[in-house]
């Protein structure tokens, strides 16, 4: 469990200097990498889950991406296996 802060201020996962502060993105990537966390992968598996259950536009901003890339991610998860499927049956 995360402790709070004396002074009332949210409390971090991974806090910075100061710890009012997150940690650095590349700080936490490098360690994610030091230790054979994949960072991107999980990033993107993440992205995907948020956006097939949340508008586009409220995706954008925690993950800090153009909210036109948080549609054209919308678009990638909601597309459908039909197609790929049917190109199956029909080469075999």
């Amino acid at each position: 469990m995360l402790q709070q802060p004396y002074d009332g201020t949210p409390g971090f996962l991974i806090p910075g200097r100061p710890p009012s502060r997150p940690r650095h993105v590349g700080t936490v990537h490098g360690y994610m990498r030091k230790h054979g966390l994949p960072g991107i992968s999980a990033r993107s598996t993440a992205m995907m889950e948020a956006i097939t259950d949340l508008p586009p536009i409220v995706v954008s901003d925690p993950f800090g991406m153009h909210p036109h890339t948080a549609y054209a991610w919308d678009h990638y998860a909601r597309n459908s296996w039909a197609e790929y499927l049917e190109a199956l049956q029909v080469t075999e």
